[in-house]
């Protein structure tokens, strides 16, 4: 570990976070090396990585959930009092019996008739886990 951190200095001129793991010591070390060769990031990929930025500068809490598990397409089901229910993941929300809902909370609540955290009721986040 000790050679890969001053590897990382070496590479990106600052003392690497104390919380990065070896897996990701090598991959960091791996892309600088190939960044300082010419390679590195795609003209799309800086795009992309500039507009996350951007985002995350206007709301940093808009990262603290996990989403990337929830790709368009996916089809969440949960049985609730002995009725199979389906949710279709949308790329501009969600779909749940032909209608369109932004938040699986908003869903939870139609199949329940209490509020419920969506995530949690669709066993996608542990109750009380961040």
């Amino acid at each position: 570990m000790e050679e890969l951190r001053c590897r990382w200095l070496v590479l990106w001129g600052k003392e690497p976070p104390s919380h990065l793991g070896r897996s990701m010591l090598i991959k960091s070390i791996g892309f600088r090396q190939r960044q300082l060769n010419g390679g590195g990031l795609t003209p799309d990929q800086e795009k992309q990585l500039a507009s996350l930025i951007k985002a995350y500068k206007r709301n940093p809490k808009s990262f603290a959930q996990d989403t990337s598990v929830l790709k368009p397409g996916i089809r969440l089901v949960r049985i609730y009092n002995d009725i199979k229910h389906s949710v279709l993941v949308r790329a501009d929300g969600f779909e749940y019996q032909g209608k369109n809902y932004s938040s699986l909370s908003e869903i939870a609540h139609v199949i329940t008739g209490t509020r419920w955290n969506g995530w949690v009721f669709f066993g996608l986040k542990k109750r009380g886990a961040s």
